[in-house]
């Protein structure tokens, strides 16, 4: 343990270690009182300073569908590693896109819309004592003369329905579950009965009341405990989960392969564009007919659009099952 030295400035910098300047010319440890000449290797009397113990990061309600299975866009492996990175203090993977940028941009004018539509103000909760503390939660309120109790305002502004011109453009909570997964557990943890579902765009708006689905909420909730306790307090001990997720070497070998490899992507793009020129001018001396030239045939061919079966099974066959259709899988690479 190391001394706390007086420092020039300090209040306790007395005469006694200071020049006439009142600049600090012999060390002194204000702990233990030694000085210059005396001073032990160890201050008996400092204070060990202990790390500050690590603290497991409580579910988001962001995570809660992926945990669930039924996210578009997270595994639960990513938030197992998301989640443990974080218990160790691990520099965040999290990689900023244009859908969340729109949603922080976009909330403010949508609460806005929902309360002029719905004419309640919202209210903020801040829950003091969560029903769980392994789950985190910040739901915003509304009060109704038709409905008992608060209601959760649930607000959207889906990035991939920005354009959308009439309320039945946007998707409907069915067919969405993880937005209902995730409204269910929220109003759970906000002790709402009902909840209202809304979607803003900036031409349209929706507004749906949902009620609480307690065997829902029950299902999800073991289901959520089951991974926090179960899964990932187990998994703060795989080291795994630090490191990258992508191995990284960097040697002249690679990097020269990497140089030329980009220097031939160029060539053949150009080469491509200046094939694509000459294309053109061939079709126009042919004018629009097959024709030869210097013995060399250019041909006018017109074939029918293609059938996409697999939207034509998505449309008229939902349940059918296609692994038994499903050919072996390929491998093949692609260099970023």
């Amino acid at each position: 343990m190391s001394h706390d030295f007086i420092n020039t400035g300090d209040k306790d910098a007395h005469s006694g270690i200071c020049d006439q300047y009142g600049e600090v010319v012999l060390s002194q440890c204000r702990a233990c009182g030694q000085a210059e000449g005396d001073l032990q290797p160890v201050c008996p009397k400092a204070k060990a300073k202990r790390a500050p113990a690590k603290k497991h990061p409580a579910i988001t309600m962001g995570c809660v569908a992926a945990i669930l299975g039924v996210s578009k866009s997270m595994t639960r492996a990513q938030v197992l590693r998301q989640m443990v990175r974080e218990y160790h203090g691990a520099e965040s993977e999290y990689v900023p896109n244009i859908a969340a940028e729109y949603n922080d941009l976009m909330r403010e004018p949508a609460l806005a819309a929902f309360e002029d539509q719905m004419r309640r103000n919202v209210i903020r909760v801040d829950i003091a004592k969560p029903l769980y503390k392994w789950l985190s939660s910040h739901p915003m309120t509304v009060k109704s003369d038709k409905f008992e109790g608060p209601g959760l305002v649930f607000l959207r502004t889906p990035f991939g329905q920005r354009e959308v011109g009439h309320k039945s453009q946007f998707k409907s909570l069915d067919e969405q579950p993880h937005m209902y997964a995730q409204m269910q557990v929220e109003m759970h943890l906000a002790g709402c009965k009902w909840g209202v579902f809304f979607q803003w765009a900036v031409s349209a708006q929706t507004a749906k009341i949902v009620e609480l689905d307690e065997a829902f909420v029950k299902s999800s909730i073991d289901q959520l405990q089951a991974f926090y306790d179960e899964v990932y307090k187990p998994e703060t001990k795989n080291k795994d989960h630090l490191e990258p997720l992508l191995k990284n070497i960097d040697n002249k070998r690679t990097r020269d392969a990497l140089t030329e490899y980009d220097e031939l992507a160029v060539v053949i793009t150009n080469a491509k564009a200046r094939q694509d020129e000459l294309l053109e001018i061939l079709k126009k001396e042919a004018k629009d007919n097959s024709v030869s030239f210097n013995g060399r045939k250019l041909l006018k061919v017109t074939s029918e659009g293609s059938v996409s079966y697999a939207q034509v099974v998505k449309k008229h066959l939902p349940d059918l099952d296609l692994s038994p259709y499903r050919s072996d899988p390929k491998t093949s690479w692609k260099l970023y």
